[in-house]
């Protein structure tokens, strides 16, 4: 692989890991409105007494889920960091492989037989090898990232998967609860809302990821046989 193909790739990498941190871009909002939903259903859950007992623990279990989802987003937001990283390193180290490339062109060129130019071309493709080296390394720990991310995606539709039980059994409720019963169908109603939105977040991010992984996978290879046959 050309080194400009390969810097391509790796920008490519990022640009649709960028895409899937974007889709979950609304996700810490969503589990705050996630959060004031269940302090209201259940005020809604006590004022209805027994007959809210059930809602009253379905709330509890919203709130764990806030929970998770507030820590999600605390980690994408740290793999967002650490792709930025990993990103910069890769597209420098490549850079700086390049250099390395023309000048030991250069050197090749002008070389005129001497011990001295021969030891030159040596330390020039040894700075070269070990740049690429660099460059594998950062790559890695961007498609690591990717991996990390993928999990996170697949927490996130876990998460949302829970709130759609939830949001189901809440409609149940509220079918025997009498004169409270359109209040908490309003609060299932709500709920179903943010399970699209969850599930919506998840679908987006997880077409990317699966296109940053395969595209990562590639970079690894290409990278590992280039570097077998230098």
């Amino acid at each position: 692989m050309q080194n400009t193909d390969f810097e391509r790739e790796t920008s490519d990498l990022f640009g649709h890991c960028l895409q899937a941190f974007h889709s979950f871009g609304s996700l810490n909002e969503l589990a705050e409105d996630m959060r004031v939903l269940s302090l209201n259903a259940e005020l809604a859950a006590g004022r209805a007494g027994e007959r809210g007992a059930s809602v009253r623990v379905l709330t509890q279990y919203t709130r764990e889920l806030v929970y998770r989802l507030n820590s999600t987003e605390m980690r994408i937001s740290d793999l967002k960091g650490q792709m930025y990283g990993h990103s910069v390193s890769a597209i420098r180290t490549l850079r700086q492989k390049s250099i390395l490339e023309r000048t030991s062109r250069s050197v090749q060129t002008v070389a005129d037989g001497s011990e001295t130019a021969a030891s030159a071309l040596v330390h020039v493709n040894n700075a070269h090898h070990l740049v690429f080296e660099e460059t594998i390394v950062a790559v890695t720990e961007m498609v690591a990232c990717v991996n990390n991310l993928s999990d996170a995606a697949e927490g996130v539709t876990n998460v949302g998967s829970q709130a759609a039980s939830i949001s189901t059994n809440i409609a149940i409720e509220a079918a025997l609860s009498g004169e409270f019963e359109a209040e908490f169908s309003q609060v299932a109603h709500a709920m179903q809302g943010y399970v699209e939105q969850l599930r919506k977040m998840a679908d987006v991010a997880g077409r990317t990821i699966q296109n940053a992984i395969s595209l990562g996978s590639n970079l690894q290879q290409q990278a590992t046989s280039n570097l077998g046959a230098k």
